[in-house]
């Protein structure tokens, strides 16, 4: 691999002088950086498409911990890399990061070299292939079938009438399984090219949805202040 085509790394840390640090060391190696304070910026987005994804453990709301179950929980990012830097330095918390999937723990303060070191350790073992998209033409969730092209909808093999709008929004949900995106992507998403009205408007919307896959007990998730997301 040349030095043009490292991928981009992402990092999740609400102390910008470790952001600061991170984004400088990596640059100089060729490395893309993004930057979140917060794991629910995270989730809105593509994460599929980092190379690695360097986090701490203390976050706001969604702690790395669980930041890192939904990462492997998810299909398309199961198998990104993670390293935990933190100030967490108890044998109790490297245990549980390694044990839930982490790909190496390194305590605060820390060495560059070291940092780097561990950097590449970890990217030697991870085969980067950059993401190259192809859609489906159908997602199934045990008795849940959306059809993306001939735009139906069946659960346990009976169809439910969806109208286009709102299967323009289960499709862009389930096509991301696990993300959540906010209501101004999905009003772009099911109306595109209007003038943005009320976010009553997708709200109304996520709720016929939710009666029609009642059914199912498909679980699209409201996550306060950043949008709905489909969790199957």
């Amino acid at each position: 691999m040349n030095d043009t085509d490292k991928g981009t790394i992402l990092l999740i840390d609400s102390d910008e002088s470790i952001i600061t640090l991170l984004r400088d060391m990596l640059c100089s190696d060729g490395f893309e950086v993004q930057e979140c304070a917060t794991a629910e910026q995270a989730l809105v987005l593509p994460l599929e498409s980092f190379r690695l994804i360097i986090s701490e453990i203390d976050l706001d709301q969604i702690d790395g911990y669980e930041f890192l179950e939904r990462l492997k929980d998810m299909p398309l990012t199961a198998n990104i890399p993670l390293i935990f830097c933190t100030v967490r330095d108890s044998e109790n918390d490297l245990i549980e990061g390694l044990n839930l999937g982490a790909d190496d723990y390194i305590v605060k303060p820390f060495s560059l070299r070291e940092m780097m070191a561990r950097v590449r350790s970890v990217l030697r073992r991870h085969r980067y292939v950059p993401v190259q998209h192809v859609a489906p033409k159908a997602f199934e969730f045990k008795t849940l079938k959306v059809d993306l092209s001939g735009h139906t909808v069946k659960i346990d093999g009976a169809p439910v009438s969806f109208s286009p709008t709102e299967f323009q929004i289960l499709s862009m949900l389930v096509k991301n399984q696990g993300k959540v995106f906010s209501r101004e992507e999905i009003f772009k998403e099911a109306w595109p090219g209007e003038a943005e009205v009320s976010k009553r408007t997708v709200d109304v919307n996520i709720s016929r949805i939710r009666k029609k896959l009642a059914q199912y007990g498909a679980n699209i998730v409201n996550r306060s202040g950043i949008g709905y997301g489909f969790i199957d």
